[in-house]
């Protein structure tokens, strides 16, 4: 059996994958519907200001995830590049650090003695699954055992948060010398997860493990409406989730409240002379919450663009 508390380098890799890949997709059959278009979006500021917005898969396998010509033409017009975190330039050594002093438990306190039953048991399943020792939980705060599970489980599986679309960018961002900003910092995702109610840690711990699928299914279905440009679907596998009150402030937390904050960064983005991709999850992007939503509600003009189609 495998100790948890051993693998300080997935569990780094995991926590930089933003909250949001920790979610439960729906358990309904997911077939994808071919839109022609990109997981891309230009949106014109009222100010006259320009920017593309992507949605990104944080993990895959090499290839699935390869970027369409629309985005990379909008990568070729962007001055700076815009994600959630880079996570090629965190420090290793301090964010461990800080995972530490944030994610554990005091001395004499323990994981299981502090969740609901229904959490517990179902801890208890997905340890026994991935052949993982609880004790080696013990010492963890709900919102980082779970992430430490999702990490084990998806890399378990063959996926890696390198061959995501976001680490895509930052390679071809890095290798031209393009600018990249962040819309978050690593030290600020730990912290809002930190910062989260014991009740409601608890809470997006036993919706996380109470999904049906296994890894592979996930990332097969959510790489399948990345692909097709199928903004519907991935709302439906994301975030269906929300609409179950008691899962809800789940998906507020994760998911909504961080929306409206990358949609006003996004709009200031507009406000500047020069052009910006912004690349975030998928998550984040579609539904009547998500980033492309709340800009047109603003009054800025959204449109997904074809995948093969050039840049105006």
């Amino acid at each position: 059996m495998k100790r948890a508390s051993s693998l300080p380098l997935s569990l780094l890799l995991v926590v930089l994958l933003g909250a949001g890949c920790a979610s439960t997709p729906a358990a309904r059959k997911y077939t994808p519907v071919d839109t022609g278009k990109a997981f891309l979006w230009e949106v014109k500021g009222t100010g006259g200001g320009t920017a593309y917005l992507v949605g990104s898969i944080h993990m895959g396998k090499p290839g699935a995830l390869a970027l369409p010509a629309s985005m990379d033409a909008a990568f070729g017009k962007a001055e700076v590049l815009a994600v959630e975190v880079d996570t090629t330039r965190t420090d290793a050594a301090s964010m461990g650090k800080l995972v530490r002093e944030l994610g554990m438990l005091p001395e004499g306190q323990s994981l299981t003695q502090r969740l609901d039953p229904a959490t517990r048991e179902l801890l208890g399943r997905a340890a026994t699954r991935l052949g993982v020792e609880v004790k080696g939980l013990e010492r963890l705060r709900p919102w980082l055992a779970g992430l430490v599970l999702n990490n084990l489980e998806f890399e378990a599986a063959g996926y890696k948060q390198g061959h995501g679309v976001d680490r895509a960018f930052l390679d071809k961002a890095h290798g031209v010398k393009k600018q990249v900003v962040e819309l978050e910092t690593a030290d600020g995702q730990l912290r809002m997860l930190a910062g989260t109610p014991e009740s409601l840690q608890d809470l997006m711990l036993r919706d996380q493990l109470r999904r049906e699928q296994g890894p592979g299914e996930i990332v097969e279905a959510l790489t399948s409406a990345w692909q097709a440009g199928d903004a519907e679907g991935m709302a439906g596998l994301l975030l269906e989730g929300a609409k179950d009150e008691t899962y809800r402030p789940v998906y507020e937390r994760v998911f909504f409240e961080r929306n409206v904050q990358m949609a006003d960064r996004l709009e200031g983005l507009l406000g500047e002379p020069r052009v910006h991709l912004v690349v975030v999850g998928a998550g984040h992007v579609v539904g009547a919450e998500g980033i492309v939503a709340l800009l047109q509600k603003k009054g800025h003009t959204v449109r997904q663009l074809p995948r093969d189609a050039a840049v105006e």
